[in-house]
């Protein structure tokens, strides 16, 4: 990787930005709808895991196994999905 040298450095701080056309302000409205990408597209979502212990009657963790394997990982898409909803 080539390093800045001072000049470019110099040049690259010394830029400002004076032409926002293609960038129209966006209303309170429209700032309002905004949602972070990972709440749009949830393959951009890389969540952080945490083990917790919780008991569940034994008819739903045997529904949930009986599709067979993943289902923790069912489990967590089921409660994602009621949480994404609740809002």
């Amino acid at each position: 990787m080539k390093k800045i040298t001072k000049k470019r450095l110099a040049e690259i701080k010394s830029f400002k930005v004076t032409d926002y056309s293609d960038a129209p302000e966006l209303t309170d409205e429209q700032l309002a709808q905004m949602k972070p990408s990972h709440l749009r597209n949830m393959a951009n979502y890389k969540p952080v895991k945490k083990t917790v212990n919780v008991r569940l009657d034994a008819d739903v963790i045997e529904w949930l196994q009986s599709a067979g394997k993943g289902y923790q990982t069912r489990m967590n898409s089921i409660l994602r999905e009621a949480m994404l909803h609740s809002v």
